[in-house]
């Protein structure tokens, strides 16, 4: 079957250590693009911080963010689908993060909402800044996050974090599966959503609107929450420094986030569709 759809994980996967896309991997993306393929991001980011990265590349195919949550179409701010989290389900989280004294960070609508600075935030407040103006991730600091709630704010996910992995898991352990769905995204970091929503649910959602076979499309990840997207479709790549969970739920390893790997996966398959 021939490819027809490309989804890319972001973080540790399109994006190399230091938050870039690769120019091997911009051109290699470029060439498909030209070729007829669609290409998606599928991320864990809200739409706001992803969109930089939308813009460089020249994308026009909706975003799945948030790990599932919503798809989102830059050019008209449109949502097209989406599973956003109850104003219960999210004083429930708000409460344990108080519990367990967890760094929150809330989506919203339209920005990222922190009360106090942590050192994930402190390094994405600084990679904010450096956008320019016109593309600059939204981020809000807010001094109660249920504030947002009597507002009627629609809330997509949270992003729980702690130094401490098994204070984590015990926040984790506490929310009841029946209700929501929880991801490791970091070693410190875990996405709380919607019960089920996950990037490959969302994907196949998307596959469906375009007529596309899963079989027909092919993803790239790195981490606990790309499993769903790269055991959903034809052929699911894990990058060489992914966990080592998710190297075992993918078809093919290529190299690290650091290396050409997506370049010349690209290649092979422009090289195998121009042939066929």
């Amino acid at each position: 079957m021939d490819y027809q759809v490309i989804a890319f994980d972001l973080d540790g996967t399109l994006l190399n250590s230091k938050g870039q896309i690769l120019t091997s991997s911009k051109a290699a993306i470029q060439r498909c693009i030209n070729k007829g393929f669609k290409v998606v991001l599928v991320t864990g980011r809200h739409h706001t911080a992803a969109y930089p990265y939308y813009h460089e590349l020249n994308l026009t195919t909706p975003m799945i963010c948030c790990n599932g949550t919503y798809v989102y179409q830059p050019q008209t701010d449109s949502v097209l689908s989406a599973n956003p989290l109850s104003f219960e389900q999210a004083r429930t989280i708000i409460q344990l993060a108080e519990k367990y004294g967890m760094h929150l960070l809330m989506y919203s609508r339209n920005e990222m909402n922190y009360s106090s600075l942590n050192e994930h935030m402190r390094k994405f407040s600084k990679w904010v800044e450096s956008c320019p103006e016109a593309i600059r991730p939204k981020i809000r600091e807010v001094s109660d996050f249920n504030g947002l709630l009597k507002d009627g704010e629609i809330i997509w996910k949270f992003v729980i974090s702690h130094p401490d992995r098994d204070l984590m898991q015990a926040t984790v352990n506490a929310l009841p599966s029946s209700e929501f769905s929880c991801e490791w995204s970091w070693f410190d970091r875990a996405d709380i959503a919607n019960r089920g929503n996950t990037k490959g649910t969302r994907l196949l959602e998307l596959l469906n609107s375009w007529r596309i076979d899963p079989q027909a499309v092919v993803a790239f990840g790195d981490n606990h929450n790309d499993i769903s997207m790269l055991s959903a479709v034809g052929l699911g790549i894990a990058m060489g420094n992914a966990e080592t969970e998710v190297k075992e739920c993918a078809k093919l390893v290529t190299l690290s986030n650091d290396e050409e790997g997506i370049a010349s996966v690209l290649a092979s398959i422009l090289i195998k569709s121009t042939y066929e």
